[in-house]
C-alpha cells in the first residue's frame, strides 16, 4: 500500500478495500493468491486489509510502525502531548499493532536499520517496527513470547542489526528441534508452543520464529529496497515438510 492522499485512517481503509474488491471481483484473483506489501504508512493499509480479510495469502510490511502516536509526540511541543494523542487517536488512528496481529497468515516484517523516520532514537533499538514484530509474535505464540526471559532476550535481539550476535546468544541452536516442535503445533495461533521445554529450548524456538518473521536490511526509510529482500513470507509448511 502507498498513500499520497489525506492521512485519515478511514480514507486509507476505503481506498485499499476498493483495490481489493477490484482485484477479486473484476480481475478474478483468489484471495489466497494475493500478497499485500505495505511500506511506511502503507503498512496501515496492509494491516487493515489483512485484518478484514484473513483469507489473504501473504503480508509483507516494510519500514512501518506499531502505532502513530509514539512517533507523533516527539515531533510536537511537550505542552501539546495530550492534544496530539487525542487528535491522532480520533482522526489519524494508524494503529497497526491493533490490526496486524489478528491476521494469522504468513507475515514478513522488513526493518531498515538506518531508518530515520520511524525510530524514536535514531537507532535500531528505537525502531517502532520492533513493537509491531513483538505484537505479532505474542499473538501467535503467547506461551513462548510472553515468557519474561524470552521477552528480555527478544528485546536484546532487536537492539542488534546482525543475525550473528543473536545466533551466538542462543545455546545449542538446533533447527531440527524447532521443526519437530512445529510439527506438533496446531497454529498459528498456538497457545501452548513453548510449554514443557526448558530455558535453552525456549530460546532456540524463539530465535527460530523471530528470524523467520523479521528481515533486517541496511539503508534509510526512503532508500529503494534491494530486490534480494523481496521474498515471500515464511510458512510453517515450508520447513516441517522438509
Amino acid at each position: 500500500g502507498y498513500s499520497t492522499g489525506i492521512l485519515f485512517g478511514y480514507v486509507d481503509a476505503f481506498a485499499i478495500e476498493a483495490v481489493y474488491e477490484y482485484a477479486t471481483k473484476e480481475l478474478g484473483f483468489a484471495p489466497k493468491d494475493i500478497t499485500l506489501y505495505g511500506w511506511s504508512i502503507g503498512g496501515y493499509s496492509a494491516s487493515y486489509l489483512a485484518n478484514s480479510h484473513p483469507e489473504i495469502g501473504n503480508v509483507i510490511i516494510d519500514a512501518s510502525f506499531d502505532d502513530i502516536i509514539p512517533l507523533a509526540i516527539p515531533r510536537m511541543p511537550d505542552f501539546l502531548q495530550s492534544v496530539t494523542e487525542n487528535c491522532c487517536r480520533k482522526y489519524f488512528n494508524l494503529n497497526n499493532a491493533a490490526l496486524l496481529p489478528k491476521y494469522q497468515g504468513p507475515i514478513r516484517l522488513i526493518r531498515r536499520n538506518g531508518d530515520e523516520i520511524i525510530s524514536t532514537n535514531g537507532r535500531a533499538s528505537g525502531n517502532r517496527g520492533n513493537q509491531l514484530l513483538v505484537a505479532v509474535l505474542q499473538s501467535r505464540y503467547p506461551a513462548l513470547f510472553k515468557d519474561p526471559e524470552v521477552e528480555d532476550t527478544v528485546s536484546d535481539w532487536l537492539d542488534q542489526t546482525s543475525p550473528v550476535p543473536r545466533r551466538l546468544s542462543v545455546p545449542g541452536y538446533d533447527m531440527e528441534f524447532c521443526k519437530e516442535q512445529l510439527r506438533n503445533s496446531v497454529g498459528p495461533p498456538d497457545d501452548t508452543l513453548g510449554q514443557g521445554v526448558n530455558r535453552d529450548e525456549k530460546l532456540i524456538l524463539a530465535y527460530y520464529l523471530f528470524s523467520k518473521h523479521l528481515t533486517d536490511c541496511e539503508g534509510g526509510h526512503n532508500n529503494p529496497l534491494s530486490r534480494k529482500y523481496f521474498k515471500m513470507p515464511w510458512k510453517k509448511s515450508d520447513d516441517i515438510s522438509s
